[in-house]
């Protein structure tokens, strides 16, 4: 954005919200900026060690969360059922012949034309579940579970599994054959917003996890404004964690590697509790 523009914007927003109102916007983009991306957390601390290995992207959207591994020579499998996202996210990663992409949903069962939502809003929101006055039932898809595309390719472990899809992220987890595979860290959001009405909040999925065996971060940020627009992060916590906002959404990190986790507790500056 140019100069120009910015100042443009500035006004903008001080004519509409006042001195304080502009001030507030402010800061939420200063602390927006202090917060270090989860999952470029999570490449810096396989880096660190210079791991390269098997990482799963369930809601890749346009693959600027796998592109960094796929760079540093990590075989990617992307799920992405939206396919406007999905042709956004095949020209991102042509130039990677380790990322392999599947338009089909990701949940805890098998099934076939499923409807899919998309909204206006923005592009990040698109779902099976409508949790948007603004979301249109635009497509229908096919689900699998991971524990099904497992045994399709062949795969045994998995380093780094990443979920993002925008309220069926317990429904990805339990799709998984936990005898069979344990990924070593997994990155997953939460929205009591979205998941309420799917029957699971955000203590459920982080119990979830910990019942497995897992070591859990809570990424919180402050509750949605507007989706398509900045939001505000507010801060890097141990689980258990009891949300500032009950409104408050995120993403948690969970490990269960004892070295990987003393490595994230450093890296988002936490104490082991």
């Amino acid at each position: 954005m140019g100069i120009a523009k910015k100042i443009g914007t500035a006004f903008k927003i001080l004519k509409q919200k006042g001195l304080a109102g502009f001030w507030h916007t402010v800061q939420q983009k200063i602390v927006a900026l202090t917060c270090t991306d989860e999952n470029e957390i999570i490449f810096d601390v396989f880096q660190s060690s210079a791991y390269t290995g098997v990482m799963c992207d369930v809601g890749a959207h346009h693959g600027y969360s796998l592109i960094p591994f796929a760079k540093a020579g990590w075989q990617v499998f992307a799920f992405e059922p939206d396919p406007v996202n999905r042709s956004h996210l095949l020209e991102n990663s042509r130039i990677y012949p380790a990322v392999q992409v599947d338009d089909r949903a990701v949940s805890d069962k098998v099934e076939e034309s499923i409807p899919f939502f998309t909204s206006k809003e923005s592009s990040g929101v698109s779902s099976l579940s409508a949790f948007l006055p603004s979301h249109e039932s635009s497509y229908t898809v096919s689900t699998t579970t991971l524990d099904v595309f497992f045994q399709e390719r062949g795969l045994t472990s998995l380093d780094y599994l990443k979920i993002d899809t925008e309220g069926f992220d317990l429904m990805v987890l339990k799709g998984l054959a936990w005898e069979k595979v344990k990924p070593s860290v997994i990155l997953c959001e939460f929205e009591d917003a979205k998941t309420q009405k799917l029957g699971y909040t955000y203590q459920t999925l982080a119990d979830y996890l910990v019942a497995k065996g897992y070591h859990v971060l809570v990424s919180e940020w402050r509750p949605i404004v507007r989706y398509g627009e900045q939001h505000s992060w507010r801060g890097y916590f141990t689980y258990p964690h009891r949300l500032h906002d009950e409104k408050a959404w995120g993403n948690l990190i969970a490990t269960n590697d004892d070295e990987v986790y003393r490595k994230l507790l450093r890296k988002c500056k936490l104490k082991a509790v």
